[in-house]
C-alpha cells in the first residue's frame, strides 16, 4: 500500500510581519490578522493551562477571523459568540480549547473552519456549543490532540434537544484520541480523513454526557452509526509511516472497542472487513484485520507494521524486539509513568511488554514535562514486533 494522494499534510507557516500584543480579549466582527503572530497575556499554553475561561479572540455573531498565527499565551483561544467563518489560523499551543463555536448557547446560521492547524490540545480542539446549528470542517491538520471535535459534552452549554450538523472533510490526524466526538443528538459527516497514531474517527455520547452511546458499530460508541456517517473509502491510514508488515488496504477499522480480534473478537463491520487498527505502545503501528466466519482476525505473528526511523526514529529504536525482550519491571497499564520509553511487563498479563508512552486520547498535563509532551501511560501489549 502507498499513503493515498489525497491525504496532503500541510507545511506549517511562518508569521510575517511585526507580532501583534493583546491585552486580555480583542472583540472583533471582522478581523484579518495578515499573517503576523499574535500573542497575548492569557493562560499560558505551554503548559496546558486548563484552567483558561477568556478568549483571545472574540467574534460578534456573523463575523470572522482569518490569517492569524497565535502564540504561547491565549488563553482559551477563539469565542464566536454565534456563528463565524475561522479561515487561516493556526495554534502551535492550546489551552482547554483553541475554537469554542456557539459561545452565548443560542442556536445559529452555519459556521466554518478552514486551512487551519492546531497542534497540542490535551482535550478537545473544537467545542461546539449551543442550540441547533451547522459546523463546517475542512482542510485542518491537527497533531496531538483528545479530539479535534467535541460537541457540548458533559456541562457543555447545550440544551437536552440541541442539534448539530457537522460536516469534517479533508483533516490530516496524528496522535489523536478521536477526531470526532459527537452527542446522539447530532448528525456528522466524515470525508477524507486520514491518520496515525489515532484510534477512533468518530464516537457518540449520550447526551450532555461523556459516558459512550451503543448506537455505533458493535454496540458502542464508534462509528459509524446513526451519528457518525462515513464511508470505508473516506478513511485513510497513513500507510507511508509504517513498515515491515505487508498491508493491502489503507481503510481505517471502526475503532479499538468494535473492531477486535482474538478471545474478544467482535462481528465485523460490513463495508469493514479488511482494516486497519492501531498496534504497538503508543499506537505506533497498522495491524490489519481481516473477517472470518463474521468476526474479526488477525496474523498470529508479525503482523504489525511498525513506525519506521524515517518517520520517528526514537519511536522505531525504543519499539525494537531486541529492546522490549529486557522488560523485567512489574507495572500496571494505563497506570501514568514518567520516563518515556521505560520498559515494564504487565503485571496482570506477563506476557505482555509495557513501555512509557505519550498514548493518543490521554493527553493531559504533566508536571515537569513542557509542551507538546504530556501524560504519559504504561501501555501494554503482547509482541508486536
Amino acid at each position: 500500500m502507498t499513503v493515498s494522494p489525497t491525504c496532503k499534510i500541510p507545511t506549517w507557516p511562518s508569521p510575517t510581519g511585526s507580532t501583534v500584543t493583546i491585552s486580555g480579549t480583542k472583540s472583533v466582527t471582522d478581523y484579518d490578522g495578515k499573517g503576523a503572530l499574535h500573542e497575548g497575556d492569557l493562560n499560558d499554553c505551554t503548559i496546558g493551562d486548563q484552567g483558561s475561561t477568556s478568549a483571545i479572540i472574540e467574534v460578534a455573531n456573523g463575523g470572522s477571523v482569518k490569517n492569524v498565527i497565535f502564540g504561547k499565551k491565549v488563553g482559551d483561544g477563539i469565542h464566536c459568540l454565534g456563528s463565524c467563518t475561522i479561515d487561516n489560523v493556526w495554534f502551535q499551543y492550546i489551552c482547554d480549547d483553541a475554537i469554542t463555536i456557539n459561545k452565548d448557547g443560542t442556536a445559529s446560521a452555519a459556521s466554518t473552519i478552514s486551512n487551519s492547524g492546531f497542534k497540542g490540545a490535551r482535550d478537545k480542539t473544537i467545542q461546539h456549543n449551543g442550540g441547533d446549528s451547522t459546523l463546517n470542517i475542512s482542510n485542518v491538520y491537527v497533531e496531538v490532540a483528545g479530539k479535534l471535535y467535541r460537541s457540548c459534552g458533559k456541562g457543555g452549554g447545550c440544551t437536552t434537544s440541541a442539534k448539530h450538523t457537522v460536516n469534517i472533510s479533508n483533516v490530516i490526524a496524528i496522535g489523536v484520541g478521536q477526531v470526532a466526538g459527537v452527542s446522539e443528538n447530532d448528525q456528522v459527516t466524515l470525508s477524507n480523513i486520514c491518520t496515525f497514531r489515532s484510534p477512533t474517527l468518530c464516537n457518540a455520547y449520550q447526551v450532555n454526557s461523556d459516558t459512550d452511546s451503543t448506537k455505533g458499530a458493535n454496540g458502542t460508541g464508534e462509528g459509524p452509526g446513526s451519528n457518525c456517517t462515513y464511508k470505508p473509502s473516506d478513511t485513510h491510514a497513513l500507510v507511508d509511516r509504517v513498515g515491515g508488515a505487508t498491508l493491502t488496504t489503507d481503510v481505517l477499522c471502526t475503532g479499538p472497542n468494535s473492531a477486535k480480534s482474538g478471545s474478544t473478537a467482535t462481528a465485523c463491520v460490513t463495508g469493514f472487513e479488511n482494516c486497519l487498527k492501531m498496534c504497538a505502545p503508543g499506537m505506533y503501528g497498522f495491524l490489519q484485520l481481516s473477517c472470518s466466519g463474521g468476526t474479526y482476525t488477525a496474523p498470529a505473528t508479525g503482523g504489525c507494521a511498525l513506525v519506521t526511523a524515517a518517520a520517528d526514529s526514537a519511536a522505531a529504536t525504543n519499539l525494537a524486539g531486541s529492546r522490549a525482550a529486557t522488560a523485567s519491571t512489574s507495572v500496571t497499564k494505563n497506570n501514568s509513568c514518567t520516563t518515556q520509553w521505560a520498559l515494564g511487563v504487565d503485571d496482570s498479563k506477563s506476557t505482555n511488554t509495557c513501555e512509557c508512552v505519550e498514548k493518543p486520547g490521554y493527553y493531559q498535563q504533566s508536571s515537569g514535562y513542557a509542551q507538546p509532551l504530556s501524560w504519559m501511560v504504561w501501555d501494554c501489549q503482547g509482541q508486536w514486533w
